[in-house]
């Protein structure tokens, strides 16, 4: 049995979906039954809880041989995925699957990679095997900027002329649902990026010619980032972990461009163009 948890957001959605349509029996622990959007197939059990109580996890983890570990950004993250990695040594799971940072290194400084790379420490001082997948920039958050740029064909980043290799969460879905299914990927890191390394005027560019309208990328200042970002992050934790990350990225922090996901997926990454236009209608 394989355990998902983060199942219902964009990442995990794309896995269940692609264990699905090849029936392969899978639980799901979400905490709210109603916002998993593939609860009446037959191959999926949906357990109700949260990854904050043990004892929630204890009861999802019955059985299981291969786990999903996803979830949100938080202050208590460490605590919480320890938990979980500990609880699936417990309860023999052979393999656990975690989607990381890009930025884990034991050099980062910034908190968000800080903390996934603890949680990959101590998944890998426990008994059962690994494998930890480090996205780049998701295509997803320009869907942040949908209202921007279908009224004015603008959005503002403060990543200044930083490139990144954009990934489609729905490639990071299904590398997560080829490494849960196949063998080989054991105690292995993938760095997972989308097909080219490019820079957000590029990214509007392509988005431009995708939607056959103009889309032009405005440099902020990071305070002007974090002002726009505090009208609906009232987290002052999260707030500056954010804008943290977003001061790495503007450094080149993301500037990787690797094969993994290619290779996993025996094709080419989603392109921005193809994402862009598979969601045109928001944009």
């Amino acid at each position: 049995m394989i355990l998902l948890s983060g199942a219902t957001g964009r990442v995990g959605v794309a896995a269940s979906r692609i264990l699905d349509e090849a029936n392969i029996p899978f639980r799901v622990l979400v905490r709210d039954a109603d916002k998993f959007t593939f609860k009446k197939s037959e191959n999926i059990e949906v357990v109700c809880g949260d990854l904050e109580n043990p004892a929630d996890v204890e009861l999802a983890m019955q059985g299981v041989t291969k786990a999903l570990l996803l979830m949100s950004n938080n202050p208590g993250q460490f605590e919480i995925e320890t938990s979980f990695a500990e609880s699936a040594e417990s309860a023999g799971v052979q393999h656990l699957v975690k989607v990381s940072s890009m930025e884990a290194s034991p050099t980062t400084t910034a908190v968000l990679p800080a903390l996934h790379y603890q949680s990959e420490q101590n998944i890998q001082s426990l008994d059962l095997s690994w494998t930890f997948l480090r996205p780049n920039f998701y295509m997803q958050n320009m869907l942040m900027y949908s209202a921007s740029i279908s009224k004015a064909g603008v959005f503002a980043l403060p990543l200044g002329e930083s490139k990144t290799a954009m990934i489609d969460a729905r490639d990071v879905g299904a590398v997560v649902a080829a490494v849960l299914m196949e063998s080989g990927h054991e105690n292995k890191i993938y760095q997972l990026t989308g097909p080219e390394l490019i820079s957000f005027n590029e990214v509007a560019q392509r988005m431009s010619s995708a939607l056959d309208k103009p889309v032009s990328y405005k440099q902020q200042t990071p305070d002007e980032y974090r002002a726009v970002l505090a009208s609906f992050i009232h987290s002052k934790w999260q707030l500056d972990a954010v804008c943290e990350l977003f001061e790495e990225i503007a450094a080149g922090s993301l500037e990787t461009l690797t094969s993994d996901a290619t290779k996993i997926l025996a094709r080419e990454p989603i392109s921005i163009e193809e994402f862009t236009r598979d969601f045109s209608a928001a944009f």
